[in-house]
């Protein structure tokens, strides 16, 4: 199978970017990536992929919107949310199928990294306390990905669109191209030479036990 990828990145901040809804009715894609974390028991398949597309369970498209509408009132950037949603539903009712996947990490890890990156945003790059929780949800991300195409053979070149983060995706990439252990350390890592892997798994044991269980869960 040899995927045609388009990436599409949003803006991260509360006003409506329509970019993603208007490449849902472009491109009429036959699988849709969301940078959001997966669901239940950890499987990042949507219930929607369950169903034909004539038989999508209006009921739950309904809640959803209603979701977005509410957070809409706080959140302007729900709007674009539901814009994709109402593009993703067209394509169904017109009889195209869409499969949707969550790929990010779980709520415990995006949560702990959220928290971090605010931290060590002053340094951004150059701290490697940004760099583990980066590395640890794109890790992740890459592995659910390469489970979903391992497991696509509907299509001989599928569409998907990756809604991810134009920086998560450009890791992403890379860890989906199978580099060795030293490329991986030498791609996250190599930049901190007084780092190596005992002294960085001693320094994320000290500073998180969220980290922990990720890094060790290799």
């Amino acid at each position: 199978m040899q995927p045609i990828f388009h990436q599409i990145n949003c803006w991260e901040g509360n006003h409506p970017d329509y970019r993603q809804a208007r490449a849902v009715l472009r491109y009429k894609p036959d699988i849709i990536i969301f940078e959001m974390p997966q669901g239940k028991r950890g499987n990042p398949a949507s219930v929607f992929n369950r169903y034909p597309p004539e038989k999508k369970p209006d009921r739950e498209i309904r809640k959803i919107r209603a979701a977005l509408m509410r957070a809409s009132k706080k959140f302007r950037y729900a709007f674009s949310d539901l814009r994709t949603w109402t593009n993703i539903d067209q394509l169904w009712k017109s009889g195209h199928q869409v499969l949707l996947f969550n790929v990010d990490a779980p709520e415990d890890l995006r949560y702990e990294a959220f928290a971090t990156w605010k931290s060590a945003y002053h340094s951004a790059i150059n701290d490697w306390r940004w760099w583990v929780p980066l590395y640890l949800r794109e890790r992740i991300m890459a592995n659910h990905i390469r489970s979903i195409l391992k497991n696509q053979h509907s299509k001989e070149r599928p569409i998907i669109l990756i809604f991810l983060q134009s920086i998560h995706w450009k890791h992403v990439r890379f860890l989906l191209t199978d580099p060795s252990e030293k490329e991986i350390w030498d791609y996250y890592f190599g930049r901190f030479p007084k780092l190596n892997r005992e002294v960085l798994r001693s320094k994320i044991k000290k500073i998180s036990r969220i980290y922990y269980k990720y890094w060790i869960a290799k």
